[in-house]
């Protein structure tokens, strides 16, 4: 979506279609209004940059459906979340529960904002599978995130790569095995960045996994490697919970559940190579190596020479101290 409007009722409308319903005040001359909105909606979450050619205030109800983080990408954003009354900068994020209400006073000076919006069930399920255990209510997220800190801006550096392959809908947005893992991996960021009840939950020792569990997931990633695997999907697999997995699979095999679907994509993408289907670029994207230099890189490192030489070679290199791609579930 990217909308360009100077009638208020529409500005609103819009608005409301990607994030929540509300009501907007303009608080400067009606004659000299103007919003512009660029989205998309990926389903669990939607993301945009907003800004107001003018001082205006958002009033929400409660949220209900979802939570939200609204970043200043410039100035500043007074903004209130529940009650608790936030100056959001580039610096320093402002978080909705949808438990409450929120306002939002800025654009004086013009200025954009950057807006995430997340399914209430989307990240109430990522914290149960993280937990293995059901969550009840809303979940009591603190109103600020501090971008300039360690964790808080690997996320925003995480949401960042979202929000840009998200604005080209025709482009990697489309494809699931690149956006269904980065939609998760950006919500499990978050619950592991924004202070909360169950953090130390999240942060003690998981269950431990055994091998059995672990092979049942890698199994599942030899069978279908095009499929649009995520952690938690994975989990669901082999029967455990998503930070079991992630443990199993780090004390037996020494990766990560996604580097192990990296691993299986990129001996698969060595046959098609060695095989003559396609250029590197044509491979590469169709296994879901969306960056070539990234994939390139990955494919020395794992196999000992450039991908463009298996394809002019037409022979198989041997993978070096990669995961053993199971031969039978």
């Amino acid at each position: 979506m990217d909308v360009s409007t100077s009638d208020p009722d529409r500005a609103q409308a819009e608005c409301a279609e990607i994030y929540f319903p509300h009501r907007l005040t303009m608080l400067h001359d009606p004659s000299e209004f103007s919003m512009r909105l660029s989205a998309v909606d990926l389903g669990p979450v939607a993301a945009g940059v907003l800004s107001y050619g003018g001082e205006v205030v958002i009033d929400t109800g409660e949220l209900a459906t979802g939570y939200e983080v609204n970043i200043a990408l410039d100035g500043v954003l007074r903004t209130r979340s529940g009650r608790a009354d936030v100056c959001s900068t580039a610096a320093t994020a402002a978080v909705y529960r949808p438990d409450g209400t929120a306002r939002l006073h800025g654009w004086a000076e013009g200025g954009r904002l950057f807006g995430l919006k997340i399914e209430r069930g989307a990240l109430e399920n990522q914290l149960a599978a993280l937990l293995d255990r059901p969550v009840r209510g809303a979940v009591a997220l603190a109103p600020t995130i501090d971008l300039a800190s360690e964790d808080g801006g690997r996320w925003w550096s995480l949401v960042r790569t979202l929000a840009d392959l998200a604005a080209d809908p025709r482009g990697l947005a489309a494809d699931p095995r690149v956006m269904c893992p980065l939609v998760e991996a950006v919500v499990a960021g978050l619950l592991h960045t924004v202070d909360h009840p169950y953090r130390d939950a999240l942060a003690a020792p998981a269950t431990a996994v055994g091998p059995q569990s672990v092979r049942r997931a890698m199994a599942a990633v030899a069978e279908r490697p095009e499929h649009p695997w995520t952690v938690a999907l994975l989990a669901e697999v082999a029967g455990v919970s998503a930070r079991g997995l992630r443990d199993g699979m780090a004390r037996h095999h020494g990766v990560s559940p996604m580097a192990m679907v990296r691993d299986v994509r990129l001996r698969r993408a060595r046959d098609d190579l060695a095989a003559g289907r396609g250029s590197v670029a044509d491979v590469a994207m169709r296994w879901g190596f969306t960056h070539l230099g990234r994939f390139a890189r990955s494919y020395r490192a794992t196999f000992g020479e450039p991908p463009s030489r298996t394809a002019g070679s037409g022979t198989r290199p041997t993978a070096r101290g990669s995961t053993r791609e199971p031969r039978h579930t």
